[in-house]
């Protein structure tokens, strides 16, 4: 009885680790929200590797949804450049990519100004 309960627990965790590995691998399924970047609050968190960004930026989705995004980069961005950005609710910003302001949703150009 015992060893059929260690086996079910196993075969469970094994499972849940699947799922969440593949859940956290995949970004197919990301929600896109629009930014627009803003050096004024861009923070520096270089160190002596390499450069990094900080950014904290109001976002909207198609609809005119609003949240607020956090994230880092690479480089510096723009200062005025639209993103587009992939969100997962657990990995939060996922992906990014500058877009045309004629590229956004109409409710999303609208509140980015």
């Amino acid at each position: 009885m015992t060893k059929r309960i260690v086996a079910i627990v196993a075969s469970l965790l094994v499972v849940g680790a699947l799922a969440a590995s593949f859940y956290l691998a995949n970004t197919d399924n990301a929600s896109t929200w629009y930014v627009r970047v803003d050096d004024a609050v861009a923070q520096d968190k270089s160190d002596e590797g390499g450069e990094l960004w900080e950014y904290a930026l109001d976002a909207y989705d198609a609809t005119g949804s609003h949240r607020l995004l956090s994230f880092t980069a690479g480089k510096r961005l723009r200062d005025g450049a639209y993103l587009k950005v992939g969100y997962l609710p657990v990995r939060e910003v996922v992906s990014w990519e500058e877009v045309q302001p004629e590229q956004l949703p109409q409710p999303a150009r609208d509140l980015l100004g």
